[in-house]
């Protein structure tokens, strides 16, 4: 059976999914459990539409398997451990997978294709929460019900995967190199012979997008987000705003600021060719003024002139990646990284102390004043330091010797 997810714009401009059928029939409980537990948990809509991915996978899982899980738990049968390793199992595959096809010849040495453990982490999730959900519903009352149902929640998330805690370990070490990223900039440059695209309009704005990640450090979302009235070209500051469910995004899929809202100044030159854009390039894109998205789709089709979306933007680092010779890791978050890492190296030419700096990042970069995000980011120029730090030791010792 064919399943699909419809997402659609309501006239509040609040963004909605729905797990549909071949028939375009929503389906009552994953519907019905995405509504009561992360809808009303106010988690945000791309968030709500991963989450039905899982649920299609589950899905998908009981129909390879012939289960009717609805009628087990009306019969309080519950899934049993050899199903929930199938479960387990079967959250590796990725979507797109022939799930149907339960006997296929491939060839021995054939690697077959699995999702990254962190989705299998979060699918597994999302699996636990639906079937303790479902369970909690259909399952006749009794004195063990919830106890039952607890067990089977806790077997299926002692089944995820290990996921490595991205905040504890070396953020920075994925860092760009400094040369690299003048290349880029120096190929994305309007004019340059290099450039990917032809289109000269198109040429400053893709190079006035990866400036503007490059020198700020904020994510794609909010730079997908800006408008022009974000900047202040008399005081050359530039605001970012949290936007969620704007009546005037006609993208379903709506960049949003994840962070919180802040000031920070950017350079003149910076603001000058924002408003050179503005006044020379954007301002003569049909369509574009019916909103005030700075960064809008250029190319003659249906979306001409309307706020750039998330694909549209993976396109062109998707190039620039080509750019570069194919290096792996040049993406939007890299350049965040990047930032990141040479705001540490400024503070320590500086003199800032550790908490001092820790305040002033997690400042320009949105976080809450209690998040230990920024503490992570220290790891790479700290490690660094005790690399200097080994290396003279070493060199002192092997000098003594000699």
């Amino acid at each position: 059976m064919q399943l699909s997810v419809r997402r659609f714009i309501a006239d509040s401009g609040e963004r909605f999914a729905v797990l549909v059928d071949h028939t375009g029939m929503p389906l009552f409980y994953p519907n019905l459990f995405v509504t009561a537990k992360l809808r009303n948990a106010s988690l945000a809509f791309n968030t709500i539409a991963q989450a039905f991915t899982a649920l299609k996978v589950v899905l998908a899982w009981e129909r390879y398997f012939a289960l009717d899980i609805e009628s087990r738990f009306k019969r309080s049968e519950l899934l049993e451990a050899h199903e929930i390793h199938a479960l387990r199992d079967f959250m590796q595959v990725p979507l797109g997978v022939d799930h149907d096809a339960k006997s296929k010849v491939s060839p021995l040495r054939a690697t077959p294709k699995v999702v990254s453990t962190e989705s299998q982490y979060n699918r597994m999730t999302i699996a636990a929460g639906y079937l303790e959900f479902l369970a909690e519903r259909l399952h006749p009352a009794g004195a063990t019900k919830l106890k039952a149902i607890a067990s089977m929640t806790s077997q299926i998330k002692a089944n995820r995967p290990k996921v490595k805690d991205k905040g504890a370990t070396d953020r920075e070490d994925k860092h760009l190199e400094e040369a690299l990223l003048d290349s880029l900039e120096e190929v994305l440059r309007p004019g340059s012979p290099d450039n990917p695209v032809d289109d000269f309009g198109l040429q400053v704005r893709n190079g006035l997008m990866f400036m503007i990640l490059r020198l700020t450090g904020i994510r794609r979302g909010e730079l997908l987000n800006l408008k022009i009235e974000d900047f202040n070209f008399a005081k050359n500051t530039m605001k970012i705003v949290r936007r969620p469910d704007s009546r005037g995004d006609v993208r379903v899929f709506q960049p949003v600021a994840k962070t919180r809202q802040r000031t920070f100044p950017l350079h003149a030159s910076v603001m000058d060719k924002i408003f050179d854009y503005v006044k020379d390039i954007r301002s003569k894109i049909p369509g574009a003024q019916r909103h005030g998205y700075l960064f809008v789709t250029h190319k003659i089709c249906q979306t001409r002139g309307m706020p750039l979306s998330y694909s549209a933007f993976g396109k062109f680092f998707g190039t620039l990646s080509k750019c570069a010779g194919g290096i792996e890791g040049v993406h939007a978050h890299a350049l965040r990284h990047h930032w990141n890492y040479i705001f540490s190296k400024s503070m320590d030419a500086q003199g800032v102390s550790p908490e001092r700096e820790i305040k002033i990042r997690t400042n320009l970069m949105g976080w809450s004043p209690t998040s230990k995000t920024a503490e992570t980011y220290n790891q790479r120029h700290i490690k660094e330091a005790a690399g200097v730090a080994m290396t003279a030791i070493q060199t002192r010792i092997l000098e003594r010797v000699k």
